[in-house]
């Protein structure tokens, strides 16, 4: 046999595995495939409709297709935060752990970026509600930390000032046993700590977010604590009456409100 016929020979065998190499390459996408901006639009679809689950699903579908992709990272984080909330047992924990991890992903793909801080700052903050006391303090630097510097890149974000409120609230309100276990972990309780911080943060948290449900409760609950009551008042039905579009959570927060409402002396 000639060389030239074993040639041709050969680019017959060939050609099959060259063609099924080609479709392989331009083969169309599935149509069950989705983009990173289509799985981020379902996510923000389900979170609109406080669909918290859909929207959880969506997001983890997102950083299939883009692991590091800084929004997926942050909103997986705040839905699985809020989703925690009607959570119980180790569901809720390991819900609220998951938000820290997403957090932690964000902070060290984009440190130069406030929302991941922020993200973090809340993830550890819900993550603390289930801690003993110990953890719970050993945490609180932390949160600290994060709200402070998503307000050092951008002193804007209410959310970070809402957190710092939430911070000076729960240092300010330690008890003795608290104050000893602070000494003991933390080197003594954080400076800076106080009530009054705690109404200036919350005030700058409504003006940058006013329409933020969560600002206005927490705001409340506050002021009610701090027995002043028509302040209160205020705060309250300002957070029954806002649109409730600022969250997931809204109904919840709205709820919390008048239950809180009701407590208030006429």
């Amino acid at each position: 046999m000639s060389r030239q016929i074993r040639v041709r020979r050969h680019m017959r065998l060939l050609a099959p595995l060259v063609l099924a190499a080609c479709g392989a390459i331009w083969a169309p996408v599935p149509a069950g495939a989705r983009t990173l901006e289509e799985a981020l639009a379902d996510g923000g679809r389900a979170y609109s409709a406080a669909n918290l689950e859909d929207a959880r699903k969506a997001y983890a579908e997102a950083l299939q297709i883009a692991p590091a992709d800084i929004t997926a990272l942050c909103r997986i984080s705040r839905v699985e935060s809020e989703l925690g909330e009607m959570q119980k047992g180790d569901t809720q924990r390991h819900t609220w752990a998951d938000a820290v991890a997403h957090a932690r992903d964000a902070v060290r793909a984009a440190p130069d970026q406030p929302e991941p801080h922020v993200c973090l700052a809340v993830a550890l903050g819900r993550q603390a509600l289930k801690e003993g006391p110990k953890t719970r303090l050993a945490l609180s630097k932390e949160i600290k930390a994060e709200a402070d510097l998503a307000l050092k890149i951008d002193p804007n974000v209410g959310r970070a000032w809402h957190v710092l409120a939430m911070w000076n609230v729960k240092i300010a309100g330690l008890n003795g046993f608290e104050r000893m276990m602070a000494n003991s972990i933390l080197g003594g309780v954080p400076q800076g700590a106080s009530n009054a911080n705690a109404e200036q943060a919350f005030q700058k948290a409504i003006e940058l977010e006013p329409d933020y449900v969560n600002h206005h409760l927490e705001y409340g609950r506050f002021l009610k604590d701090m027995k002043r009551p028509a302040e209160a008042r205020r705060e309250l039905e300002k957070a029954i009456a806002l649109p409730g579009t600022s969250s997931a959570l809204d109904a919840r927060y709205q709820a919390d409100a008048r239950a809180l409402l009701e407590k208030l002396p006429h």
